[in-house]
């Protein structure tokens, strides 16, 4: 009798610790992100996107690699009002675009099965085409050079640039399915194009096992 209540104890026992038992952690997650950047001092807005791969190595720190494009803008405003009032615009616009190769470790400084808080620090090999100035200047001069204003555009840097540099980022993850996880992230790069992008991007990705 002594021996069965001890084995139906120790059923309960095992019974209540399996109920109590913390679900296991994913070790790899793969991602999709996107959202706003500028670029240079911020006189170029634009948007990024990346899809990313990453595995962890220990409970809090994982290694990830990356790829990603991003696109911004800019324009130096001219503009003339004819006799007739019409305004026309010749305003001088520029666009860099470019896609990346990035890869790097992270450290998840809070992570659960639920929400991760954490920072990471990225390696980039980066292909770059823009035809952003070196010097500008727009003359109006009606009397001379008649009723339009004139461009003149000097460019000393190559169109076409290739580039390494480094990113740290910040981010944050929370669940919203069992596996599926939506995600808040801003950062900032630079490289040896003397290039300086800022981003904040949303994310959503899939934990696997």
């Amino acid at each position: 009798m002594k021996i069965l209540i001890s084995i139906l104890i120790c059923s309960i026992c095992v019974e209540a610790a399996a109920q109590t038992a913390k679900p296991a952690l994913s070790s790899k997650f793969i991602s999709l992100s996107g959202g706003r950047s500028t670029h240079g001092t911020g006189d170029m807005a634009g948007v990024s996107q990346r899809v990313t791969y990453g595995q962890y190595f220990r409970k809090k720190l994982f290694w990830f690699s990356a790829v990603g494009a991003d696109i911004h803008d800019g324009k130096v405003l001219s503009i003339t009002t004819q006799d007739d009032g019409t305004a026309l615009d010749h305003s001088y616009r520029y666009t860099s675009g470019a896609i990346q190769i990035t890869g790097g470790g992270g450290w998840s400084i809070l992570r659960t099965t639920k929400s991760e808080l954490g920072v990471k620090v990225s390696g980039i090999l980066r292909y770059q085409s823009s035809s952003y100035f070196d010097y500008l200047a727009i003359a109006y001069d009606p009397q001379k050079i008649g009723p339009y204003p004139a461009t003149f555009i000097l460019h000393t840097s190559p169109q076409r640039t290739y580039a390494v540099g480094v990113g740290p980022e910040a981010f944050y993850q929370q669940s919203i399915f069992k596996s599926i996880f939506a995600g808040l992230s801003t950062g900032f790069q630079i490289d040896t194009n003397g290039d300086v992008l800022t981003n904040i991007s949303l994310s959503i990705g899939k934990r696997i096992k």
